[in-house]
């Protein structure tokens, strides 16, 4: 065997593009968000595969929406679940926050998004990034619609390489508590994602969200590729007098439909601001992280 096919082979074998540093790093069980934990020394953060990428100001199309995230954090998954070239998926797409991270780093994108509001300011966002190299412009598709359906009909059995998403969270945005009405209201801007009768997260039964959400699931494990990763990235919450684990929750739907769970990331969010829920009588936390599940399709 010729050298150059060998080494082909060995790529085509490996996860990723990362070097060993760079892998144990990204395998470590809890991250900063937006690189809070990066060192003092730049020029050794890049050396080390800290920094993946710069990070803009969060933009004013995408603060608009109630529920975003860091694209830093979802580039870090991408570059460690993917190559370039291959396939990554978000089926709640939201503002397109994982669709931005994948084209930095020349993976091809596939989203999809049932609000036309977060699917317009999604494309704007996209287009935007591709202005910046024409090459870009022909790595994604971006799919209006209700995930269930658009899975369905337009995406192929094990055809995509990556999963990277953040599900509803129930209906919890619905409640306008004294953090929405400071960081949200106050400010008009929006403090759920809408109405539409097709949206999960305004499904009032607890029990009948988790239902329908693992329907989503089952339709993720077809399109992924044999032994392919998915992230889901959620957050526990509390509603009303019970604090409800629902990345616990998630992780049943995952396995029930197939997955096999690899781990869990906990993100800490160090830079939310902390309120004085129940004070002075009863335990309320300030929920300063957010969960990254990571399962598998291992099919024998």
């Amino acid at each position: 065997m010729e050298h150059g096919e060998k080494n082909k082979i060995e790529m085509e074998k490996r996860l990723n593009e990362l070097s060993g540093k760079e892998w144990v790093r990204l395998t470590k069980s809890v991250w900063y968000e937006d690189g809070q934990n990066l060192p003092k020394d730049m020029e050794e953060a890049l050396r080390q595969g800290i920094l993946l990428s710069e990070q803009p100001p969060r933009d004013p199309l995408k603060k608009q929406h109630p529920a975003t995230f860091s694209e830093r954090d979802i580039e870090k998954l991408v570059k460690f679940f993917t190559k370039r070239g291959e396939l990554v998926l978000d089926p709640f797409m939201g503002t397109g926050s994982a669709g931005i991270a994948a084209l930095r780093l020349l993976r091809r994108f596939i989203g999809i998004e049932l609000y036309p509001e977060w699917f317009n300011i999604a494309k704007q966002r996209l287009e935007k990034l591709a202005q910046s190299n024409m090459f870009l412009r022909d790595l994604y598709r971006l799919y209006l619609g209700d995930a269930l359906a658009v899975l369905k009909n337009e995406i192929e059995d094990n055809s995509v390489d990556f999963i990277v998403t953040s599900p509803p969270y129930w209906n919890i945005l619905k409640k306008v508590d004294r953090k929405a009405k400071t960081e949200r209201v106050e400010r008009n801007l929006k403090t759920d994602y809408g109405t539409e009768d097709l949206d999960i997260g305004n499904i009032e039964s607890y029990e009948l969200f988790l239902s329908t959400l693992e329907k989503y699931f089952g339709e993720m494990y077809r399109v992924l590729k044999r032994n392919g990763y998915i992230a889901v990235i959620v957050s526990d919450f509390r509603h009303k007098k019970r604090y409800y684990l629902f990345h616990a929750d998630v992780a049943k739907l995952l396995e029930n439909v197939g997955f096999t769970l690899q781990g869990l990331i906990t993100l800490v969010q160090d830079n939310k601001r902390l309120y004085a829920y129940g004070y002075p009588t009863t335990f309320v936390p300030n929920i300063s992280n957010q969960f990254i599940l990571i399962a598998r399709k291992i099919e024998d």
